[in-house]
């Protein structure tokens, strides 16, 4: 019976079978046990020390889980007719489930992270994973097999507190339907980490031993964050609000996401609606990564993302945070005050910011593949060439993605400019938002165009010099103008070639004028210009120098 069991999960996954005969030997098994029980009779063990003694009785003081049905006295503790201290154990079953919760979904999701990567990664290292390239095995049972077989002993070591974690809910008084909920939530956030984790792991390899604790420290960096940055009632009315989505500590207790709306939609009144809702932005983010994941594990040297997906990828996005701003106060004019337009707009800014480094990492050709693409361009009849070249710019594969940058870019921009147009703000808030959009725009795309430059360099390291640079131009100018100069009043034409342009678009210095805004402008046009020029010089002489080679070998 245990022999068939084991050939049936080998036939439906083989890779899923090596991992746990790798994993599942008697000392990890009675490692990852008693590391589960250890925790949570420590997490047990913590909240019995914040109970009441006596001591509150002879020398009163409030405590948190003291409880009178009589005096309305916060948290100060009395005696019951029993002599004992009357004590509110539904609140403190509620505590420690709430505390034994948070630390399961996040190790669950740092830890499995931290294996996922280091595993693929030391895969990679090793060339072993060329071989495993090689099976017959599909992309998709190959990284699926992974998914479920690294954090084995962590799956043991959550289903060994399950029991434990059942019990204490059921004492809170909370239902079977929203444990199992949130159990749902915590499988579908892990789906979309590990996701991340093993893509990570594909592109990244270049930072060596170093990666698996930088994915990792993020990823728990991230949920740390957020849980601490988001918990105010006010962060709902800003589009970050969707990050709490992706975080498991919110669907912990219900009232955290009670106040959560989408399109205006009420869609925290709902547990069931939230969850759905939830669970379906975690399966899309999934999705997308596994497009990125399929490519990556197939051919190293492709782009993350076809540019028709990279367009599906920014209209979703797009929809989903401008549908979190605050469409009551901005659209609807309930209790609107005159910030609320560019508070809203700053927030996805900054959270379109992170998408647009993604997009560039993801649609960016390397040397090798632009050189092809430039001999196939360079080889071409001119029949046809520029509406052919075009629309190879816009869907090609192999071709250079700032014009896909751009057009996501445009796709981004419409959809705030058209949120813009229809809000309730006054006219000078609107204008100063979609300068600020420009702005957003053009250092989108001069970015991308910065980063197809440097992965054009023939220097082996070029991947580390591209991020190392691009990383530069992005921080340098902040934290040097931040030193120099303070404030964005002092120097503001300056400030307006910075990543935070368009922040100090949004929020104009007194001493601002329109020109300065229209030459900061023309300077974006004018770089990206240089920048273009300097790059299909680059394409033009590489696809001439490797079509000289292939002529003289012919």
């Amino acid at each position: 019976m245990h022999t068939n069991w084991i050939n049936q999960l080998g036939d439906w996954n083989p890779q899923l079978l090596r991992e746990i005969k790798g994993r599942l030997n008697k000392r990890n098994v009675l490692l990852a046990i008693t590391t589960s029980l250890l925790s949570q009779l420590g997490v047990f063990i913590y909240f019995q020390t914040l109970l009441p003694t006596k001591d509150h009785i002879l020398y009163p003081r409030p405590n948190r889980y003291c409880a009178d049905g009589y005096l309305d006295i916060a948290n100060q503790c009395f005696l019951d007719a029993s002599g004992n201290i009357n004590i509110n154990w539904q609140l403190w079953f509620q505590d420690t489930f709430t505390c034994l919760s948070m630390i399961g979904s996040f190790a669950i999701i740092v830890a499995g992270s931290y294996l996922l990567i280091h595993d693929l990664s030391a895969e990679e290292r090793r060339d072993t994973l060329n071989f495993i390239r090689l099976s017959p095995q599909s992309p998709q049972s190959i990284l699926f097999g992974k998914m479920l077989g690294v954090p084995i002993l962590v799956y043991l070591g959550i289903c060994i507190a399950i029991p434990v974690h059942l019990w204490l809910g059921l004492n809170a008084e909370i239902s079977l339907s929203f444990i199992f909920s949130f159990y749902a939530i915590v499988i579908t956030t892990s789906l979309l980490y590990f996701s991340g984790a093993l893509l990570f792991s594909l592109v990244g390899s270049w930072l060596g031993g170093f990666q698996a604790w930088l994915g990792s420290s993020s990823v728990l960096g991230f949920l740390l964050l957020t849980q601490q940055g988001l918990r105010d009632e006010t962060s709902f009315d800003y589009p970050i609000a969707v990050l709490k989505l992706i975080n498991p500590y919110y669907f912990i207790s219900y009232s955290d996401l009670s106040n959560f709306q989408w399109f205006a939609l009420p869609l925290g009144n709902s547990w069931a609606i939230i969850i759905g809702f939830a669970v379906l932005i975690h399966l899309l983010g999934s999705y997308f990564i596994w497009q990125s994941l399929q490519r990556c594990f197939r051919d190293r040297n492709a782009t993350m993302l076809t540019k028709q997906q990279s367009y599906l990828l920014t209209i979703a996005f797009t929809i989903i945070t401008i549908g979190c701003a605050n469409w009551p106060k901005l659209v609807f004019g309930e209790g609107s005050y005159s910030s609320a337009l560019t508070e809203n707009m700053a927030t996805l800014i900054f959270l379109n910011l992170f998408l647009f480094l993604y997009l560039i990492a993801a649609l960016t050709p390397h040397r090798h593949t632009l050189q092809d693409w430039a001999r196939y361009r360079h080889m071409a009849s001119p029949q046809g060439g520029k509406r052919k070249l075009m629309q190879d710019l816009i869907w090609g594969e192999k071709s250079p993605g700032v014009v896909a940058i751009a057009i996501n870019a445009i796709i981004a921009i419409s959809g705030l400019s058209l949120f813009t147009l229809i809000s309730s703000s006054g006219g000078t808030d609107k204008f100063n938002t979609l300068i600020a959009l420009i702005f957003a725009g053009t250092l989108a795309v001069i970015y991308a165009a910065l980063t197809q430059l440097l992965l054009l360099m023939k220097n082996g390291q070029r991947l580390f010099w591209t991020n190392g640079v691009l990383g530069a131009v992005i921080i340098l100018p902040v934290v040097a103008l931040a030193i120099l100069f303070s404030y964005p009043q002092n120097q503001t034409f300056l400030w307006l070639f910075s990543v935070a342009a368009p922040l100090v678009a949004l929020y104009p210095p007194s001493g601002a004028s329109a020109m300065t805004t229209f030459f900061a402008i023309m300077g974006h046009t004018g770089i990206l210009g240089l920048l273009l020029f300097q790059m299909t010089h680059q394409l033009k002489k590489v696809g001439e120098s490797v079509t000289k080679v292939l002529l003289a070998s012919s």
